[in-house]
């Protein structure tokens, strides 16, 4: 009996001794990459502490509301064994008041008694201009008042509600203007606090270690939201003659509750939430609509679910070796990947936040193009060879030309063939005109046939000191009826396209030459029918 009891106090003693102990908080942990997708981040951080023998609740604290408890991974160097991960949202903690919203708090609360002022007055000015016309009648009911007396007094009553009139409106736009910025302090104020007043993310394991010592903990996990980036460039040429340099930008926007400071950052094209599975094709079963009734006092007991499992795993007694990405950009074969050589700081405040990423200049073969039909001026392009290795991704684009900002484009290489094709902006001294020829248009009748001419001359001068190559493009109309029968009858050497009809004219011009070139197209149709478009 005696050794029974013992063995029982021992027992008892150990599973107390076990759950006594208290968990361990690490308040702060080192964020060492952010690999930030188009949609997404995955984080990665690590942290060291000291375990006690037996089991440990190791809980990491500060960390992103929006984790996937799915994508968490962890990994351990010490002599210990992971027994469970799980990601926790706490709503308990201590709410840290940033420095922006005592500001603001504090200049809401300046505004607020400024506008309590502008009240009062507002309120002595109506006191002071109810008792003045309180007191307008002058000399009592019975008695008159002489014209010399009167004068003065009206000039007195005018002059004075004159004044407190002008008072009244000025004040009134006082108030106006402080509570159109009360507001603007109020609704960002309602901003900032909702983001502040977010949940803390916890990630709580739960540790076996053989005895006391250090453990090194290395933690990865997936935000699915609130974070992005997106590319845009700057091209820049000096002339025609020289190679246009592409920079390549990202803009970056996150509001994870993490702030992501001096930290190395891969930005990668691939989109992680998007399924990695195949999709399979079922047979495709036709049948009649049968209409199901649901009795009373059913359900339907279809149901979603969502599994989220703990991954257990073994701790390493070997720790490894950090080594230094140098690598700008790596590719894959669904992906591509910068990695940012330079640590930068990205907050979790919503707002833009530029990096650069690389920089080219590569040659270019420039042309002038001109559509006359849709706008009147010429525009200067760059055709660039050898891009697709750039791994570019589509974004807009400021164009500069021999140092002068002159506009916005746009880069799709999803929709490039072998060469990318950019436009530089409007060129003036290039005057492009288009007119249609009446004497060479008509209507006519045959039988029960219509027929409609028409003839355009396209008329490019060249006002600039240098000679230049340039496109013109124009088009005649494609019949998609078999009654509608269109006939090409003058193209001045154009080149016509007989699928898109679009019509193609290369010339080139000097200084202060006017090339002509012409157009002309029959459409043939019932004269009982309409045609669109002509």
């Amino acid at each position: 009996m005696i050794f029974k009891l013992q063995s029982t106090f021992v027992f008892l003693f150990l599973v107390s001794n076990t759950f006594a102990q208290q968990p361990i908080i690490i308040e702060k942990t080192d964020l060492t990459e952010v690999k930030l997708y188009q949609n997404g981040a995955y984080i990665s951080r690590s942290a060291k502490t000291q375990l006690n023998e037996g089991f440990n609740e190791v809980v990491f604290k500060n960390l992103s509301p929006y984790i996937n408890s799915q994508t968490l991974t962890v990994k351990g160097m010490g002599d210990a064994t992971i027994l469970n991960v799980s990601f926790k949202q706490n709503y308990l903690k201590d709410k840290y008041k940033p420095k922006e919203i005592t500001m603001l708090e504090s200049n809401l609360d300046t505004l607020n008694y400024k506008y309590q002022q502008v009240l009062n007055t507002s309120a002595i000015l109506k006191e002071k201009e109810s008792l003045l016309l309180a007191n307008k009648s002058i000399g009592g009911a019975n008695n008159g008042v002489l014209a010399d007396e009167l004068e003065p007094m009206m000039d007195y009553f005018s002059a004075k509600l004159t004044e407190i009139k002008d008072d009244m409106l000025n004040n009134s736009l006082k108030e106006k203007k402080l509570r159109e910025q009360i507001e603007k302090i109020k609704n960002e104020l309602n901003n900032r606090n909702n983001k502040n007043n977010l949940p803390e993310g916890n990630i709580v394991i739960e540790v076996n270690a053989k005895g006391k010592g250090n453990a090194t903990f290395e933690l990865g996990y997936l935000i699915a939201t609130e974070a992005t980036w997106y590319s845009f460039y700057d091209i820049r040429t000096k002339d025609v003659n020289s190679p246009v340099q592409i920079i390549y930008k990202a803009k970056i926007i996150q509001n994870t509750g993490e702030n992501w400071e001096n930290t190395k950052l891969r930005l990668s094209t691939a989109n992680p939430q998007a399924g990695s599975v195949k999709p399979e094709l079922y047979p495709w079963y036709l049948n009649f609509n049968v209409p199901q009734v649901l009795l009373k006092g059913t359900r339907d007991m279809r149901q979603n679910y969502q599994i989220q499992g703990d991954a257990p795993a073994v701790m390493s007694t070997a720790t490894p070796e950090m080594k230094s990405v140098e690598v700008t950009l790596s590719q894959s074969q669904l992906s591509s990947e910068f990695t940012v050589a330079i640590p930068y700081t990205i907050m979790s405040d919503g707002q833009e936040h530029q990096v650069d990423i690389q920089s080219f200049s590569l040659p270019a073969v420039f042309e002038y193009v001109a559509l006359p039909k849709l706008d009147v001026d010429a525009f200067l392009t760059a055709r660039i060879a050898g891009w697709e290795d750039l791994s570019l991704t589509p974004g807009a684009a400021n164009i500069y030309f021999d140092g002068a900002y002159v506009g916005e484009s746009y880069i799709n290489p999803l929709e490039t063939g072998d060469t990318l094709t950019l436009s530089l902006g409007r060129d003036k001294k290039i005057i492009v005109k288009r007119e249609k020829l009446k004497e060479f248009s008509s209507s006519k009748l045959f039988g029960n046939i219509k027929e409609r001419s028409f003839t355009y001359e396209i008329s490019v001068k060249n006002t600039k000191k240098e000679a230049l190559n340039i496109v013109i493009q124009d088009q005649v109309p494609i019949s998609q009826d078999k009654e509608i029968e269109v006939k090409i009858t003058e193209l001045s050497n154009g080149v016509l396209n007989d699928v898109t009809g679009k019509t193609e004219w290369r010339l080139a011009i000097q200084p202060n030459e006017n090339k002509k070139v012409r157009l002309s197209y029959t459409v043939k149709f019932p004269k009982n029918k309409q045609v669109s478009g002509l």
